[in-house]
């Protein structure tokens, strides 16, 4: 056990514990289900030793109707008697059901049976006996009968004489009334009929006498049968009575088994238990001592993981001014520049340093790529641009080393795919860069295809080779390490952290992609990585051109301070706004913004964050303090919560995070001076409103009667819509606003009217959280670009 892990001792007792609960519950569950069985059929009554005394009872019954039937002769005891009869066989037949097979009940109730069915027997017989008797009552009434008609007749028998008479004599005489008698003698019938009575009598005595010794025959054997019925039934009874016994022996044998087993359960538990707690205390005695040493090591990654944090931040806000500058001052170049050439270079400068600006933001912040907290997007874009770019950024440096850089695109041009193409850009960047950096002759390859997956998905499979330095076996389960350059002669003389190669790992990992590396020393490396993407819309690819901003002319009455110590920072907000026409003015540190905020008016003030003499956060709490009017815009390269949540407590309306894009700067100041924006509408109305019909035009198919009705559509639509705007303000009624909005954001989207889509998914998103003005405001806005836009499609439809 002492080899061991706490957790894995403490998993074994739990689980024999476990095991012994459940077995000795089991066990005991066991045995207290049969003692309650027990218990529950020694309560039930026996239904087989009741239906043999019901069937024991209906025999009396049948020897009690037979006895009336012997006595009386009458008929009518018969049927009483058949229907006992019938009864009695049927509980027999359901006594067959209560014997359990096997067992002697079978042979008790099978003697009952042969019992009940001799006894029925012999009463029937006793009532045949009686039935075939003669009827002495009958025969006797027919000698009386005889007897009382010889006496009945007279023993003389008169006879009148007949004498003849004239015809006058008989009419006149009279009647002779006189008769004469005969006597018969009627003795011998008289001794006959007396005989035959003797005869009777002697007869009936004789046939008493024998159904007097046949019914005392039946009888003994009926005694006989019962006394052995009665003999049945007291031993079944004895049985039961024994079976109970057995039963309660059975219960009480059970119950203490139970008894048993629970405490040896209870010991077990209690032994058991006992050794989980000895080994907690043991462990836990030597735990403290490694929870000091924790302590000790928690504090110093803590103190390491933050000198880390204010490392990344500073190395952040430092390198954030320069690319400000270089982003900002591209952007401006490329609106001045008329040279295709130059445009050209701009362009790449420009992509760089936006793409630099991505790592900035999230490259180093090593860890917040460490906790996950990366988001990847899931965009549409063409890998055709993106390795095509990262081409053209890398051919110059491989150039001037003497490389040849070579791409192969087997995909195809138009190939849209769906997921985060800047970091792939950033993948792709790493591996060529370190191609480049250790590859001093010979060439690098980059070689991309994508082959089809099931559901409409795609695998990318890329490849970058190179005929560089190499890597040792020994080394190359290292080169995915953080903060690792490995110990080469050419490796001493580059610079760099040693997070490329990890990051790119990182970042394919969390594409749900692969990476492997072959390498050979001295003669090259390749990595091979493949990446899952869906496939993508055509139409949701975003163009990567510079888009023109509309510059108000209002602008140029408004005056802005910008306080800021960073020349960069100074050189490119400076040029920006003498290119907008706006007058400004500039402080260095924040004691300088505090007095010229006392002398003077400013519409904005933009103020950095950190600078000397005094920082950002205190020279806002004391220019608000005598001009709580002013609206004060922050300059920050950081974007911690906790730094922005200072921002909104000093005071400040917002936030500009470096480096900063004009259109970010725009933006801001018109949120901010929301009701200049409404009182110069109608200056704004001669402004060129642009739009890009190509979409519709490919959707026509070169019908022109088609394209004409779908901008008179859009005219209708949006005339309609500024209707309902202004009703749905007036009503307050947000959620018909946001509807609206959705409506018409679609067509605005098909005529590519990107000012329009964004101020009308703008609406949607914030009528139910903005107030009242500002939807006043933004309403005016889309009122005005609607116009704009209508009156632009008029003329192209008068033009044809």
């Amino acid at each position: 056990m002492k080899k061991l892990k706490i957790e894995i001792q403490v998993t074994i007792l739990t689980i024999g514990i476990a095991v012994a609960v459940i077995v000795s519950g089991y066990l005991a569950y066991q045995s207290l289900s049969r003692i309650v069985d027990a218990i529950h059929k020694a309560a039930r009554p026996d239904l087989k030793l009741i239906l043999i005394k019901d069937i024991a009872s209906d025999l009396n019954e049948v020897e009690n109707t037979i006895r009336l039937y012997s006595l009386t002769g009458n008929a009518t005891f018969i049927k009483p008697y058949q229907q006992l009869n019938s009864v009695i066989q049927e509980k027999l037949s359901n006594l067959q059901e209560y014997a359990v097979p096997g067992s002697d009940e079978i042979q008790q109730i099978d003697s009952i049976r042969l019992l009940v069915s001799r006894k029925l027997l012999i009463w029937d017989e006793i009532r045949a006996l009686h039935r075939s008797k003669a009827n002495p009552h009958k025969s006797f009434s027919e000698l009386f009968s005889k007897l009382d008609t010889v006496l009945v007749v007279a023993d003389t028998i008169t006879i009148k004489p007949e004498v003849k008479k004239g015809f006058f004599k008989r009419l006149f005489s009279k009647k002779d009334t006189a008769r004469r008698s005969i006597i018969i003698d009627k003795t011998k019938e008289k001794e006959t009929i007396r005989q035959e009575i003797a005869g009777a009598e002697k007869n009936i005595t004789d046939q008493a006498k024998r159904l007097q010794a046949k019914d005392k025959i039946l009888l003994e054997k009926n005694i006989e049968v019962t006394k052995i019925l009665d003999q049945q039934i007291v031993r079944i009874e004895n049985s039961e009575q024994k079976r109970l016994e057995a039963k309660t022996r059975e219960a009480d044998s059970m119950a203490g088994q139970a008894y048993q087993r629970m405490a040896i359960f209870t010991v077990a538990a209690v032994i058991l238990l006992i050794v989980v707690l000895t080994l907690f205390f043991r462990n836990l005695q030597k735990n403290r001592t490694y929870q000091q040493v924790l302590r000790k090591a928690k504090a110093e990654a803590e103190s390491l993981a933050k000198a880390k944090e204010m490392f990344v931040a500073t190395v952040s806000h430092e390198m954030r001014t320069p690319v400000n500058a270089i982003y900002g001052l591209t952007e401006q170049m490329l609106q001045k520049s008329d040279s295709a050439e130059i445009s050209a270079d701009l362009e790449v400068v420009h992509k760089s340093a936006e793409h630099l600006i991505a790592l900035v933001n999230d490259t180093l912040d090593f860890s917040k790529i460490e906790s996950q907290k990366l988001k990847i997007e899931q965009i549409d874009f063409l890998p055709d641009e993106i390795l095509s770019e990262v081409h053209t950024l890398h051919k110059d440096s491989a150039k001037k080393k003497g490389i040849e850089l070579i791409f192969r695109n087997n995909t195809e041009k138009n190939l849209v795919l769906r997921g985060d193409p800047i970091r792939l850009k950033q993948i792709l960047i790493n591996l060529i860069t370190n191609a480049i950096k250790f590859t001093n002759q010979g060439q690098i390859t980059l070689t991309a295809s994508a082959e089809e997956t099931p559901e409409q998905n795609y695998l990318l499979h890329l490849e970058v080779s190179d005929t560089g330095v190499g890597i040792s076996k020994e080394n190359l389960s290292q080169i995915f390490d953080e903060f690792v350059q490995l110990d080469t002669d050419l490796t001493r003389k580059q610079r760099g952290a040693g997070l490329g190669l990890a990051i790119v790992k990182k970042l394919v990992a969390l594409q749900n992609g692969q990476i492997e590396v072959n390498s050979t020393l001295g003669k090259g490396t390749s990595f091979s990585l493949q990446i899952p993407y869906k496939k993508g819309d055509p139409d949701g690819v975003k163009k990567q051109s510079v888009k023109l901003l509309q510059i108000p002319s209002w602008f140029q009455k408004l005056h802005f301070l910008i306080v800021d110590d960073e020349e960069f920072n100074l050189y490119l907000i400076r040029n920006i706004l003498k290119t907008w026409g706006v007058s400004f003015t500039v402080a260095h540190n924040g004691q300088e913004a505090v007095e010229l905020a006392d002398k003077n008016w400013y519409d904005l003030i933009f103020m950095d964050i950190r600078m000397p003499v005094m920082d950002g956060y205190e020279a806002t709490k004391q220019i608000l303090q005598h001009r709580s009017s002013f609206k004060i815009i922050a300059l920050t390269a950081t974007a911690k919560t906790s730094d922005i949540q200072k921002i909104e407590q000093a005071g400040m309306c917002a936030f500009l995070q470096k480096p900063f894009a004009e259109a970010d700067l725009l933006n801001t100041i018109l949120k901010l001076l929301p009701e200049k924006v409404a009182g110069s509408l109608q200056e704004e109305i001669t402004q060129e409103t642009v739009i890009d019909l190509e979409e519709l035009e490919r959707i026509s198919g070169g019908d022109d009667a088609f394209l004409r009705e779908m901008l008179s559509i859009f005219i209708r639509s949006g005339e309609e819509a500024l209707a309902k705007f202004q009703q749905n303000l007036k009503n307050s009624n947000w959620s018909e606003l946001a509807e609206t909005a959705h409506k018409l954001a679609a067509p605005a989207k098909h005529l590519q009217a990107t000012t329009l889509y964004n101020q009308l998914k703008k609406l949607e998103n914030t009528a139910e959280s903005s107030t009242p003005e500002e939807m006043k405001n933004l309403i005016a806005q889309i009122d005005l670009e609607i116009n704009r836009i209508n009156s632009i499609l008029k003329q192209k439809i008068e033009k044809g």
